[in-house]
């Protein structure tokens, strides 16, 4: 299920006249239905930050994944969840994105900064990072499944 209109006709969520009742497998095929629609939503999110010249969206996303799991995330932390080599890949990003108040960056040191999602600013990264957090599966994150699976079949 790859459209939320199709979602809606399947579910009658768009009718009044009819209650809404989910029992044992209907409501497991709901939830697998929703789920399938976020993970689309993810994966759109992942082409748009791809398209994105200077990084902005892949930083964003690595944020949102990181804040489930770090209590304090630094731009290291960032290069990592993205599996690149050099941090001066993300300088314009993290510059562009600083400018337009998508992110917060606190200097702690001259080379340790500590850099957050501006959700104040933006609510709506609230949703955004809760479909990156369970769906979007970073760089770094597939780097070390394909790690696995390659000892694993040694």
């Amino acid at each position: 299920m790859n459209s939320i209109t199709d979602f809606i006709e399947k579910y009658h969520l768009d009718t009044f006249e009819e209650v809404l009742e989910l029992k044992y497998i209907d409501k497991i095929n709901f939830l697998n239905d929703l789920n399938i629609l976020l993970n689309t939503i993810c994966r759109i999110f992942d082409k748009i930050t791809t398209i994105f010249s200077l990084r902005g969206g892949q930083v964003l996303m690595s944020l949102a994944k990181l804040k489930n799991s770090e209590e304090i995330i630094s731009k290291t932390d960032v290069q990592n969840c993205l599996n690149l080599d050099r941090r001066e890949k993300l300088i314009h990003a993290f510059d562009f994105l600083l400018e337009h108040n998508y992110i917060e960056i606190k200097k702690k040191t001259s080379k340790f900064h500590v850099v957050k999602l501006n959700e104040n600013d933006n609510p709506d990264f609230k949703l955004f990072r809760e479909i990156v957090q369970k769906f979007w599966i970073s760089p770094e994150e597939e780097k070390n499944k394909t790690k696995k699976w390659g000892d694993e079949n040694k």
